[in-house]
């Protein structure tokens, strides 16, 4: 009986451990948008300082911009407010069959949907956003 109870000890303390280094407040890009990434028709995205924005329909591009945006892992912050923001950033508006989102992109910061997520160990790169912005121009 010593021996049970030792070891439901043994194992309830290392699974306790294992549960409170999770990070569960982890999230994937594609379950922060309300907009289905697959049905995604039309992209437009604008650069810090334009006002203009660039307009895509190629699925190809879209899919591009998704799986970038997909390879990064976001973390919500905590009562939407972020410590700073910078006072320029780019809008990009994603429009599916029935549904529009919308992303601003502060670099380490972005705005999906209403809610503000830290990009983990990494930051959304200017230079891919101005490539993008250019191709699809």
């Amino acid at each position: 009986m010593k021996k049970i109870a030792f070891i439901t000890i043994i194992v309830m303390t290392a699974l306790l451990a294992y549960i409170m280094q999770v990070d569960w407040t982890s999230q994937k890009f594609t379950d922060a948008l309300s907009v289905n990434p697959d049905n995604i028709a039309k992209l437009q995205l604008s650069l810090p300082g334009e006002s203009n924005y660039a307009t895509t329909r190629d699925p190809k591009k879209i899919q591009k911009f998704i799986q970038y945006f997909s390879s990064k892992n976001y973390k919500r912050i905590r009562g939407d407010e972020p410590t700073e923001l910078p006072m320029s950033a780019s809008m990009v508006y994603l429009y599916g069959k029935d549904q529009t989102d919308f992303l601003v992109v502060f670099g380490d910061t972005v705005l999906i949907s209403h809610q503000y997520y830290n990009v983990k160990d990494d930051i959304i790169e200017m230079t891919f956003l101005k490539d993008f912005h250019q191709a699809i121009k």
